[in-house]
């Protein structure tokens, strides 16, 4: 069965000063059916608690706001109505006038922000986590929650992924290594798996050409590639053609011998076996 698409929507923010910041995304949606294209009007919310200091936390994965499939005109008369309803309930446009001139796509720059925050507070509170892997996986974790609750359609989500980070989505969907080099690592760190482990075939096909880029796992924390290698799912599974390769130079020995016991992907811990065996000193004959 075919699923909706969003051709169009539109991001508010709540301007009440007290509380915390509350987020409405409004789009027009359609839908390929036997009797032709299908349209409906689909609202998702998020609060961003930071005023609190707890997580962003979704308030759903969006609803339809008709019953039945609409014609083209009716879903456009209901997003605008919906619209003028928000708005009188005080929410505004975000990157209007009454936004402040944030962008449409600045509450999920906020989300990736905060976890970049909150693995760099982490390095600093004295506490050993396995660092800094633990912090990585942690933040992809959340920002992954986060996404996955808002229920964003991938043309979307990817559209807002290249937004925040300063790529037009050809750029974002064929990168080269200019555009790597563009691209802080830590950011890296946590976008890739998001993309790579996502339901899209869309965003799989775009982190995997990330992934493939030469000089990408050199821009990755070693700590933090380890833990990648040594997963269980399309990640690990997307690596382990590279350690086959580049095994020692991207991981060392020492990193190899561990994935050797402990990795969960049967390819990776196949790679890492084969490098540990490589590596093993040879045996003096006696006498």
């Amino acid at each position: 069965m075919a699923s909706w698409s969003e051709s169009r929507g539109t991001t508010l923010v709540l301007t009440h000063a007290r509380g915390p910041d509350r987020y409405a995304r409004v789009s027009l949606v359609t839908k390929r059916t036997l009797l032709g294209v299908a349209h409906n009007v689909r609202e998702a919310r998020a609060e961003d608690a930071t005023r609190s200091g707890r997580e962003p936390e979704a308030l759903g994965r969006g609803r339809m706001l008709s019953w039945r499939w609409l014609a083209e005109g009716e879903a456009e008369a209901l997003l605008s109505a919906r619209l003028r309803t928000l708005e009188a309930l005080g929410y505004a446009v975000l990157g209007g006038e009454s936004g402040e001139g944030r962008g449409p796509w600045d509450w999920l720059r906020d989300l990736v922000t905060r976890q970049l925050e909150r693995r760099e507070a982490s390095d600093g509170d004295g506490e050993q986590h396995d660092e800094p892997a633990h912090q990585a996986h942690a933040g992809v974790a959340s920002l992954r929650e986060s996404l996955d609750r808002l229920g964003l359609e991938p043309s979307a989500l990817i559209e807002g992924i290249a937004s925040i980070l300063e790529l037009d989505e050809r750029a974002l969907r064929e990168p080269t290594a200019a555009t790597l080099r563009e691209l802080e690592p830590e950011l890296l760190e946590m976008l890739l798996p998001v993309w790579i482990e996502h339901e899209s075939e869309q965003l799989r096909a775009i982190g995997k050409r990330w992934l493939a880029l030469p000089a990408t796992p050199y821009e990755i924390d070693v700590a933090v590639l380890e833990r990648w290698a040594g997963g269980a799912g399309v990640l690990a599974a997307s690596l382990a053609p590279r350690l086959e390769r580049e095994g020692l130079s991207m991981l060392g020995p020492e990193a190899l011998s561990r994935l050797a016991r402990t990795a969960k992907d049967p390819r990776a811990k196949s790679v890492a076996t084969r490098w540990r065996e490589r590596l093993r000193p040879p045996v003096r004959a006696p006498g």
